[in-house]
């Protein structure tokens, strides 16, 4: 494959899609700067999957080309254990049913490393492939929702977890279920 043909790709209606890389810039004329467009500032998105450029009137901010990014070698997710250990683990949280629903596949506290690595392996993997969709968007940055699948006790789960974008290829872990 060459560049041409990783950057774009024809869908089964003959359309044509770019599918490669961006970085957000974010380039300031005067002295007032958009808290959203700042906090995108050096982030990665799919093209086809990237928030909406211009954001206001007045933007000037730009995308710019890059390579697609490779898990684990310039793109990386975190999680923290806590999302596990403290929060869907937690009696203070148990009302959600989150608890209920990992402790089902038969996961439970002791699994809380377990799963963190597991989330971000397939998170940078997926993001990475451009598997992930446009969340929310406010000035803590844009957020992404990412599959994450299990086989456990016989079942095959897929969670839709949350993520927030962050600078240079980094994904940082929100909620390891969405609902």
């Amino acid at each position: 494959m060459n560049l041409i043909s990783n950057s774009i790709n024809v869908d089964n209606n003959g359309n044509i899609n770019n599918v490669g890389w961006v970085e957000w810039q974010h380039v300031s004329f005067g002295f007032i700067h958009c808290p959203i467009c700042l906090v995108l500032d050096k982030c990665w998105f799919c093209f086809n999957k990237k928030p909406k450029i211009p954001q206001h009137i007045k933007c000037h901010c730009i995308v710019n080309s890059i390579s697609k990014p490779i898990a684990n070698i310039n793109s990386k997710a975190t999680c923290d254990i806590r999302k596990f250990s403290e929060y869907i683990f937690s009696d203070k949280y148990a009302w959600n049913g989150k608890r209920k629903l990992f402790e089902s596949l038969g996961f439970s506290k002791e699994d809380s490393q377990y799963l963190k690595n597991e989330y971000e392996r397939q998170a940078v993997k997926n993001y990475c492939d451009g598997q992930y969709s446009l969340g929310n968007l406010d000035i803590s940055g844009q957020r992404i929702n990412i599959n994450i699948e299990f086989k456990r006790n016989g079942r095959q789960v897929v969670f839709k977890s949350g993520w927030m974008v962050k600078p240079k290829g980094l994904i940082t872990n929100n909620t390891p279920f969405a609902g």
